[in-house]
């Protein structure tokens, strides 16, 4: 896929939407008109008027968004107590020229990218599989539909594999496909939600600094009802489930002393789904913090950070990247009577890109009732966390 893309632009480009991706930031400021933003791109700002489906499908006059979702996954006739394989998909749209390219030009002239992520956490198996793609939005290689098409974003599966990964918009839902046969990850679902989005900060916009001038637009479908087919080890199983769906549009970038973040989400069993972000500083400082907590109706609350705490318990390092990761977590909500322990299912849940040389850790968690509480260990939900910038070279130049 190299061999397409001018390697300058590309890789700045993705390594752009890499260090970005998933930051769950949620919070607002008062309504301000949008700014123009270096290059032509429009920045994301409050005041946006939401519409769906239409902001399902691309925003081209941003610069990034994706499509990130994360769930649990159960094989038809499984035992009740068998823990469930986890999966991760992503496709992101990278501009390249904020202006369309004109008609008449090259099948092979495009304005952005299509890079796809993803990934498999089998807890019985103890292997975890990630893949991914990088191709223009171009000449039959990935593209995004337009309002009122199937399909919202697409792009070819990786050299060896037959096929496309996509998202697809359906009647109540989406499904969403990706395929790796030579590293034996495949999966093609139907994610289906009763609920109405849940945007993320007031009115959808969701700050990354204390100033309120940069953020994304971000909304969440925190509960899909999954169901499908997942490769698993030789064979295509039917499996069920849940999962989350992000999506954020936006043109800016982390800030200049900023270098990652700590995200989690979490599917209580009582209904109710949490989503909080911590971004860091290169010393480990918590620079910015916010979060949400949605009930069983969809209605959501902002939790500023003087209302939880997250406390890393455990550590786990990489032998590939030599980047230590606190995997293993105390979550705090005192006045949503939250307080549970954040247990990964699989301590190697690292994602290493070998397009792009940024590496993250995306895994599975289980919520459980704390070490010397009453019912000690109990399943209470089942979550993801995302850490970004640990380790040398897990943060793109900005």
């Amino acid at each position: 896929m190299k061999r397409h893309v001018q390697s300058g632009m590309m890789m700045t480009a993705v390594l752009l939407a890499v260090a970005l991706a998933c930051a769950a930031l949620a919070g607002g400021t008062a309504t301000t008109a949008p700014k123009p933003a270096a290059g032509g791109w429009q920045r994301a700002a409050p005041g946006y008027a939401w519409s769906f489906p239409r902001d399902h499908y691309a925003h081209p006059a941003h610069r990034t968004e994706w499509w990130y979702l994360t769930g649990h996954l159960r094989e038809e006739g499984a035992p009740a107590d068998a823990e469930p394989v986890a999966f991760q998909f992503t496709l992101f749209r990278i501009g390249l020229d904020p202006q369309a390219p004109a008609a008449g030009r090259s099948a092979w002239r495009a304005s952005a990218l299509v890079m796809g992520h993803a990934a498999t956490t089998d807890p019985e198996a103890a292997r975890h599989v990630f893949s991914e793609t990088l191709w223009r939005a171009a000449a039959g290689l990935g593209g995004f539909g337009a309002p009122g098409a199937t399909t919202l974003a697409w792009c070819a599966a990786p050299p060896g594999t037959p096929g496309t990964w996509a998202i697809d918009l359906v009647d109540d839902g989406f499904a969403v496909r990706a395929r790796d046969d030579q590293r034996g990850l495949g999966f093609d679902l139907r994610c289906v939600s009763t609920l109405a989005p849940v945007l993320q900060g007031p009115g959808g916009f969701s700050p990354k600094d204390a100033s309120g001038q940069a953020g994304s637009l971000y909304y969440s479908l925190p509960r899909l009802a999954v169901t499908g087919t997942l490769r698993r080890g030789d064979r295509d199983v039917k499996v069920s489930g849940q999962a989350w769906l992000d999506r954020e549009i936006f043109t800016s970038t982390l800030g200049a002393a900023q270098t990652g973040w700590d995200w989690v989400s979490v599917q209580l069993d009582d209904g109710r789904d949490l989503m909080l972000y911590r971004l860091r500083t290169a010393d480990g400082r918590v620079d910015f913090a916010l979060g949400t907590l949605t009930g069983r109706d969809g209605a959501s609350r902002a939790l500023p950070p003087e209302q939880w705490t997250l406390e890393p318990l455990s550590h786990w390092t990489s032998a590939v990247t030599g980047s230590a990761y606190p995997i293993d977590w105390r979550l705090r909500v005192p006045g949503a009577a939250i307080d549970v322990e954040l247990r990964a299912t699989l301590a190697d849940q690292e994602n290493v890109s070998t397009r792009t040389g940024v590496h993250y850790w995306e895994g599975a968690v289980r919520a459980v009732v704390p070490a010397g509480l009453p019912g000690a260990g109990s399943l209470r939900g089942r979550g993801f966390i995302e850490l970004t910038g640990y380790g040398k070279g897990s943060r793109p130049p900005v």
